[in-house]
């Protein structure tokens, strides 16, 4: 049986969204959590710049006010219900 692969490290890994592996994002990104500095679930560091209304539900992908700070865990949660939600066409169940 073959060896599986290593899995990469985060920060070698890409996203399959583009926006997300371009340098102003980074930039973004990286300017944002400065200035929201603590997880808006649980207080713990931020480390994800979640987009509110997903991008792929129609929220707007660079504006600030469909961004949050989350750790990974309350962005893994976040990411995990959103999942299992029903869409059609472009909105969410409750609409």
């Amino acid at each position: 049986m073959p060896e599986p692969k290593p899995r990469k490290q985060m920060h070698e890994r890409r996203h399959q969204e583009p926006r997300y592996n371009s340098s102003v994002w980074r930039k973004y990104r990286r300017a944002f959590l400065g200035e929201h500095p603590l997880c808006v679930e649980c207080g713990k560091i931020a480390e994800v710049v979640d987009h509110i209304t997903p991008v792929r539900l129609g929220g707007d992908f660079w504006q600030p006010f469909n961004h949050q700070p989350l750790c990974h865990p309350c962005h893994n949660s976040k990411s995990g219900r959103e999942s299992h939600r029903r869409v059609a066409y472009g909105k969410k169940e409750s609409d």
